[in-house]
C-alpha cells in the first residue's frame, strides 16, 4: 500500500517557494516600475522620443535573447547556479541605472534587468516543476505568475508614492522640482535592489535540481535533495520513478529538440505559450488607459479605472492557483480561454456602435476586467505549469527558452501593429482578430492538451513516448 502523501508542505519547501516567488516579484517588478519612472525620467535625462522608446524596449530585447541562453545555462551549469547570475545581473542593472546620467548607461542597464527576467523566467518554473512533488507542481509554480502580478502591483504602488513627492515639491522653486524628479525615479529603481539581494541570499541557501543532478550521474546528491523538499517516504517513491527515465550525460548538453519522441509536446508547449499572447495580454495591459479613453471617458477616470486592473489580475490569479490543482490545468484553460473569447467579442461589439462616452467607457471597462480576470485564471496560471510540465527532461531547460523566445516575439510584434492597426481600422478588428486567435486556443486546450494533473514528470514523459494504441477493425 502507499504511503500517503503529507498534507503540508514541508518547511523547506516553502522556503523553495519563497525563494522563487521573489524571483517572480522581481520579473513583476521590472515590468511595472517603468510606467511610473517614464513620468520624471525623460524631464532630468536629455532623451530624444526614440531613446526613449529605446530604453522601454531594451527589457523586451534582453528578455528575448536570455530566454534562450537561460535554457542553455541551467542545462551546462546548473538551475540553481543561473538563480544566482540572474540575481547578480539584476543587481548589477539596478546599481547602473540609478547611476546613469545619460542615454548609453541606461539603454545599457534596462537591458541587463531584461536579461535577468529572461533567466528568472526560465529557471524558476524549471525549478521548481523539478523540485515539487507532484501534488503541489501546479500551485507551486502558478505561485510564480502570483507574485508576478503582486510585483507589477507593487511596482505600481512604489511609483505612486514617489510621485507624491514630487506633487509635494514647491512648483515655484524649479531647482527644488527637478531635483525631487531626478529622486524620484531613481529611487523607483534602487527600492528593486533590496528584492534583488534577498533573492541571490536565497538561491545560496537551496538544493540543486534533482533530475538536474540525476542526469549529470550524481544519484546520491539527487536523491539527497528529493528528499530535502519531499521528505524521505515521498522521494523514495518518486525516485524510483525517476531513475529508469534519467539518463546520466555528465558533461553533455540538452537533447535534440526535433527527435521524434519530443515532437509533440515540444509543438504543443510551444503552441501554448505563443498562443497566450495572441490573446493580445500585454497589448491590452500597455494601452488600458488609451483604450477607455478612446472609448469616451476623460482622461483622469480612465487613468483611474485603469488601476483597478491589477488588482483583478492579482486576485483571480489567486483563485487560479487555488483551482489548478482541483479542476486541473486543461480545464482552467478552457473557462479561461472561453472567457477571453467572449470579452474580446463584446469588447469588438461595442466599439463598433457610433456613440462614445462614459457608459461606452463603462462597457468596455466590463468587457476589459472580464477579459482579465479570464486571463489570470487560466492562461496566466497555467502557461508556466504547461512549459514546465510538457517539456520531458532531456530537452526541458532549452525547449522552455525557445517556447519563451516564441513567447516574446509574438508580445513584441503585436505591440508593435497595435496602434497602427486600431488608427486605421479601430480597435474591433484588432479585438477580432485577438479572438479568433483565441478560439483556436481552446481547441488546442480542448482537444491536443493532456491533463497533467496529480502527474509526475516521468509519467508525462512516458505518456507521450508510449506508441498510439492500434485501431481497432
Amino acid at each position: 500500500m502507499p504511503a500517503p502523501h503529507a498534507t503540508a508542505p514541508r518547511p523547506y519547501t516553502l522556503l523553495l517557494l519563497f525563494i522563487s516567488g521573489i524571483g517572480g516579484l522581481l520579473y513583476g517588478y521590472d515590468v511595472g516600475i517603468i510606467g511610473a519612472a517614464l513620468l520624471f525620467l525623460g524631464k532630468t535625462v536629455q532623451l530624444s522620443l526614440a531613446q526613449t522608446s529605446l530604453v522601454v524596449a531594451a527589457v523586451t530585447g534582453g528578455g528575448a535573447a536570455s530566454s534562450v541562453v537561460g535554457g542553455w545555462l541551467a542545462d551546462r551549469i546548473g538551475r540553481k547556479k543561473v538563480m544566482i547570475v540572474a540575481a547578480l545581473v539584476f543587481a548589477a542593472s539596478v546599481l547602473l541605472i540609478v547611476t546613469a546620467h545619460g542615454f548609453r548607461p541606461l539603454l545599457f542597464g534596462r537591458a541587463l534587468q531584461g536579461l535577468s527576467a529572461g533567466m528568472i523566467a526560465v529557471v524558476i518554473p524549471l525549478y521548481l516543476a523539478e523540485c515539487l512533488p507532484a501534488r503541489l507542481r501546479g500551485r507551486g509554480t502558478a505561485a510564480f505568475q502570483l507574485v508576478l502580478t503582486i510585483g507589477i502591483m507593487a511596482a505600481v504602488g512604489v511609483g505612486a508614492f514617489y510621485t507624491r513627492g514630487v506633487d509635494a515639491a514647491p512648483a515655484g522653486d524649479p531647482a527644488a522640482l527637478a531635483a525631487a524628479q531626478d529622486h524620484a525615479w531613481r529611487a523607483m529603481f534602487l527600492s528593486a535592489l533590496y528584492p534583488a539581494l534577498l533573492f541571490l541570499a536565497g538561491s545560496c541557501l537551496v538544493t540543486e535540481s534533482p533530475r538536474w543532478l540525476l542526469r549529470r550521474g550524481r544519484v546520491e546528491e539527487a536523491h539527497e535533495a528529493l528528499e530535502r523538499s519531499q521528505g524521505p517516504r515521498e522521494a523514495e517513491a518518486e525516485f524510483a520513478r525517476m531513475l529508469p527515465v534519467a539518463a546520466p550525460v555528465a558533461g553533455a548538453g540538452p537533447g535534440p529538440l526535433l527527435q521524434r519522441r519530443y515532437l509533440v509536446p515540444f509543438f504543443l508547449a510551444c503552441a501554448v505559450l505563443g498562443l497566450t499572447q495572441t490573446t493580445g495580454i500585454n497589448s491590452i495591459l500597455q494601452f488600458v488607459v488609451v483604450i477607455l479613453q478612446q472609448a469616451g471617458l476623460a482622461p483622469a477616470a480612465a487613468a483611474a479605472r485603469a488601476t483597478g486592473v491589477t488588482a483583478v489580475n492579482v486576485a483571480f490569479t489567486l483563485a487560479g492557483l487555488v483551482l489548478v490543482d482541483r479542476l486541473g490545468r486543461k480545464a482552467l484553460l478552457m473557462i479561461g480561454t472561453g472567457g477571453i473569447t467572449a470579452s474580446l467579442l463584446a469588447a469588438a461589439a461595442v466599439f463598433t456602435r457610433s456613440a462614445r462616452g462614459p457608459a461606452t467607457g463603462d462597457l468596455v471597462m466590463g468587457c476589459l476586467m472580464v477579459f482579465i480576470a479570464s486571463f489570470a485564471i487560466g492562461p496566466g496560471v497555467c502557461v508556466w505549469i504547461a512549459l514546465s510540465e510538457l517539456m520531458p527532461t532531456r530537452i526541458r531547460s532549452l525547449g522552455m527558452g525557445v517556447g519563451l523566445l516564441l513567447n516574446q516575439g509574438i508580445s513584441a510584434g503585436l505591440a508593435a501593429v497595435f496602434l497602427p492597426v486600431v488608427g486605421r481600422w479601430g480597435y474591433g478588428p484588432i479585438f477580432l482578430f485577438c479572438a479568433a486567435c483565441t478560439a483556436v486556443y481552446f481547441l488546442v486546450a480542448a482537444v491536443l492538451l493532456p491533463e497533467t494533473k496529480g502527474k509526475t514528470l516521468e509519467e508525462i514523459e512516458a505518456a507521450f513516448s508510449r506508441p498510439p494504441a492500434p485501431s481497432r477493425p
